[in-house]
């Protein structure tokens, strides 16, 4: 169900809502208030069938790293964490918020007419704002999903002016699939609606932090500054930080070395507040699975 457009309703009600999803999200006040749902839902997971397959498919890129990556791997886009983006889930748009540096996450994403170098395969540049901070609208032509990455906190500005000349070699949307996105998107196995799910909703916790019960979800560093530094630790062997997320229809495995905690990860899953509803937790030693309707995902360190 389509959540209200009501950024700009600020009812005591509405507002308490947003406090309550920035608390965990780190979101201003007024991205926060975008993102609700109907009935002051929270909404991390509510979004339209074709965002739910973008954000599936950004999981594979976002958590495939290093010698050990999957297909996702080849993306880069592993390499988003080091930006410090706050990601702000919205019914019909994944708004990545990167006041460093939203041209270059920009880049990171968006394919390129003459390197070989996919990013998200399928991700097209629909227009970029005319002023600062840059704001980059970008659209993915297999599922007509939308996504954005902004300067500016409180997420786009609606009805602001674009500039939708090509900047540099991005690739433009409608633009058709090259031969070699079709043959990376059909390279990947297949996963059921219920798996969907499962790995939309990593996407949509990649930044998550809750101060009162002291987990977070950051894969490059803890807010929380607990003691010790996982990631030195993850660097030690010599081949730095790896990840893998790898599956085939209900069965999906997530290992990792470095951030964060994988019971953090876990938690954020299946949070009473801010977890996937209908989702449940189990823990079987140093594996903690994660299964929603009949799909599984396994969380745990790779050792």
């Amino acid at each position: 169900m389509q959540p209200t457009r009501a950024a700009g309703n600020r009812s005591s009600t509405r507002l308490t809502a947003a406090h309550d999803r920035k608390r965990f999200t780190g979101e201003s006040l007024d991205a926060a208030l975008a993102g609700l749902g109907r009935d002051n839902a929270l909404a991390l997971d509510t979004c339209s069938p074709g965002q739910r397959s973008l954000r599936a498919l950004l999981a594979l890129g976002l958590f495939n790293e290093g010698l050990i990556g999957g297909r996702g791997a080849a993306w880069g886009w592993s390499r988003l964490s080091v930006y410090d983006p706050v990601i702000s889930p919205r019914w019909d748009e994944l708004v990545v918020v990167a006041e460093r540096a939203p041209g270059n996450v920009a880049d990171l994403l968006v394919p390129k007419r003459d390197r070989g170098h996919l990013h998200v395969p399928g991700l097209r540049l629909l227009g970029r704002s005319t002023g600062r901070p840059e704001t980059f609208h970008l659209r993915h032509e297999a599922t007509g999903a939308r996504l954005v990455v902004t300067g500016r906190p409180g997420g786009p500005r609606r009805g602001a002016a674009l500039i939708t000349e090509p900047r540099g070699d991005h690739r433009m949307f409608g633009e058709e699939l090259t031969g070699a996105e079709r043959e990376a998107l059909d390279g990947f196995p297949p996963m059921t609606p219920d798996a969907e799910v499962l790995l939309a909703g990593l996407v949509s916790r990649y930044t998550l932090e809750d101060h009162e019960e002291n987990w977070a979800t950051s894969w490059d560093w803890d807010p929380l500054g607990r003691p010790g530094d996982r990631r030195r630790d993850a660097r030690r062997d010599g081949l730095g930080v790896q990840r893998r997320l790898s599956g085939r229809g209900d069965v999906w495995e997530l290992r990792w070395t470095g951030y964060p905690y994988p019971a953090d990860l876990a938690r954020a899953l299946t949070h009473p507040v801010v977890g996937i509803a209908g989702a449940e937790l189990s823990r079987h030693r140093e594996t903690f699975e994660v299964t929603y309707g009949a799909a599984c995902l396994e969380l745990r360190e790779w050792v």
